[in-house]
Order: structure tokens, then sequence, then C-alpha cells
């Protein structure tokens, strides 16, 4: 058994490499995330203050009364007249951006592209939370029982499934032109 393991690995050692190369770099930004940013910095409380700035203002812009600010939640929005939305760390997007990063820094390339390419993935996968936190808003408003399904379910299913595909995009650019 052993055996066949170690032979496996010989035969797929640069699949290997990937793997354990995305793994460190991923755990060691997210141990930078756990023991730096979040206890020490404001990342978190920016984030979601963001998310909620540009969800209110869309909310706004599609024509709906927004919940007025309540000292009760500090991270509470919604559309006036529903329970709205409490965003949480967890919501901010913050691990996303880390594993889309983890992926994106061990793929070959050049490092000026993945840098780039990080960076326009990052502010993308934000926009797409903002539109996330809208739908949630939303889905309170019309169909506030399917809230725990919408939230765990079809946004996460919407957000992952973007990630790939900017995953793919960057295979596919590095497969073209080499960079």
């Amino acid at each position: 058994m052993i055996e066949n393991i170690k032979k496996w690995i010989i035969e797929n050692k640069k699949a290997v490499a990937f793997i354990v190369k995305m793994l460190v770099i991923y755990l060691g930004l997210q141990l930078f995330y756990d023991y730096i940013l979040t206890p020490y910095t404001q990342v978190d409380f920016w984030l979601i203050n963001s998310i909620i700035d540009a969800a209110e203002y869309g909310l706004v812009v599609l024509g709906y009364d927004l919940i007025p600010s309540n000292s009760l939640y500090q991270y509470h929005m919604g559309i006036a007249n529903t329970t709205g939305v409490v965003i949480g760390n967890p919501c901010d997007g913050l691990s996303l951006f880390i594993l889309f990063t983890a992926f994106i820094a061990v793929f070959k390339g050049k490092w000026w592209f993945k840098t780039i390419f990080i960076i326009a993935g990052i502010l993308l996968i934000h926009f797409l939370n903002v539109i996330r936190i809208i739908g949630l808003a939303m889905v309170v408003k019309y169909y506030p029982d399917t809230l725990d399904f919408h939230h765990s379910y079809t946004f996460t299913l919407f957000v992952y499934s973007f990630i790939f595909i900017l995953w793919m995009l960057r295979i596919k650019i590095y497969q073209k032109k080499k960079i």
C-alpha cells in the first residue's frame, strides 16, 4: 500500500508539488489573517462597511428604501420594513480572497501578471459579494423563509463558481500567452 502511494507521488510529483505549495500559501495567508490581521487591524471592519455602503447604494439605485441604521447591530442593513441582513466577518470575503490568491500565486506565470490578476480577481470577488448581499436583502423582502437556503447554497455556489471560472480563465491565458 505504502509503495503504491510512493509510486503515485513520484509519477505525479508536479501535481503533488502544486497542491503542497498551494496548501502552504493558503495556510500561511489564513494564519496571517487569523492571528495578525483580525486581532490587530480593522480589515474586517473596513471590508464589511464597504460591502454595506455599496449594497445600500445598489438597493437605493434599484428604488428601495433602506432600514434605518441602529446601534443594536453594527453590521445590519437591508430593505425597509424587513428584518434585513447582518453581515459578519466570515461573510466579508477575505477568506475567498485568500483562497483565490493562493491558487493564482502557485500557478505558473510571470509575477507581474499574477499580481494584476490577483488584484483584479479580488476586486471582482468583492463586487460579487456586494451583489450577493443585495440579493440576500431582496430575498428577505420577497421570500424570507428561503433566506437560509439562499445564503447557504445559492449564493455560495454562485460565488465559488465565479472563482472557479476565474481560475480557469487564468489557466487559459497562461496556455495561450505563457504569462
